[in-house]
């Protein structure tokens, strides 16, 4: 009987490897992982348009500050140009080419302005855009996220009880056939015992030789193949089935 319990708690471990490697690779896992990186991605993409308004920002400020000046000075200039105080030739002309320097600086300014403050309105509809789309991204990462924990949840649950499954069975078994166990398991990358159908083994897929057949009826034995050397279990009148896929 110890030999069946051997193959079962084969079964076992094989199962709790590939739950664990479903808990590992599940695409829920890489789901989650995209919707996070997305979600940095337009966080420092808002960040770099909330911060280049803000720029844009100061450089208006401090343009409608330097027009203030600009205007102030073109005024006081016509001023003094147009109220007759000034009689000098010279000076006048100096004063009127003056004047058309002061002016052409504000009306440049005035252009760079007006383009700036166009700029600032592209750039406050793309912070509405990466604003919508961080809402979205945040909601989407927190679905994905959610998805993967009630994914982990359940498949966490069959691992405790596969794992428990284990533990019950393998306090049935003694000692010595245990620790045999494990050594063949490692040899064989987790496959060292196998099953005989059809007087075959299901390791190698090949026949055992007579002399082996009756020695397997003997639970107790241990009789291994003598083609891959696995150890070689036999269930009571075990016959093969259209179909069977071992």
């Amino acid at each position: 009987m110890s030999l069946k319990r051997l193959w079962e708690l084969q079964e076992l471990d094989l199962a709790i490897g590939a739950l664990a490697e479903r808990l590992a690779q599940s695409p829920f896992h890489r789901e989650a992982e995209e919707a996070a990186d997305n979600l940095v991605r337009v966080r420092e993409a808002l960040e770099l348009a909330e911060q280049t308004f803000k720029e844009q920002h100061k450089r208006l400020r401090r343009g409608e500050l330097d027009l203030e000046t600009i205007t102030a000075e073109y005024g006081g200039l016509h001023r003094r140009l147009y109220s007759g105080e000034t009689k000098n030739v010279k000076e006048l002309e100096q004063m009127e080419v003056k004047l058309r320097s002061v002016k052409q600086k504000q009306l440049t300014l005035e252009e760079k302005l007006l383009g700036l403050m166009e700029s600032m309105e592209q750039q406050e509809e793309l912070i509405g855009e990466l604003t919508s789309q961080k809402d979205d991204a945040d909601a989407e990462m927190h679905k994905r996220q959610q998805l993967l924990d009630e994914e982990l949840a359940r498949l966490g649950k069959e691992l405790e009880k596969l794992e428990e499954q284990h533990r019950l069975l393998s306090a049935q078994i003694e000692p010595g056939r245990l620790q045999l166990y494990r050594d063949i398991s490692e040899r064989y990358q987790g496959r060292g015992v196998a099953r005989v159908i059809d007087d075959i083994c299901q390791g190698c897929r090949v026949s055992i030789s007579s002399a082996q057949r009756g020695f397997l009826y003997n639970p107790q034995t241990l009789v291994y193949c003598e083609n891959c050397g696995r150890l070689l279990v036999r269930f009571a009148e075990e016959k093969s089935s259209p179909g069977l896929v071992e």
